[in-house]
């Protein structure tokens, strides 16, 4: 089984189409459970957005689980979303 850790290594990893990137996330989290729980959440967080960046809070089923705060790049063209930075919040 996956641990979170492993999760936010996969997630930091992401470079891809943008509108395959919530389907690459929820790839990142094959594996990983939370008391018992499986399924992903991933929440747009726009207040938390820096200038040019996009800001997603990641997450399975329990609202106890671990979040992972997830930092993308937009291509200029927004077809390509790259992820900068990602930690466990």
């Amino acid at each position: 089984m996956k641990n979170i850790e492993e999760v936010l290594e996969d997630i930091k990893n992401i470079d891809c189409q943008a509108d395959q990137l919530q389907d690459k996330i929820k790839s990142a989290y094959e594996g990983y459970e939370y008391e018992g729980q499986s399924e992903v959440v991933i929440k747009r967080t726009e207040e938390s957005d820096d200038t040019g960046l996009q800001t997603y809070d990641t997450h399975v089923g329990s609202r106890k689980a671990p979040k992972v705060v997830t930092v993308v790049k937009e291509g200029q063209d927004h077809y390509v979303s790259t992820v900068v930075d990602a930690y466990i919040q």
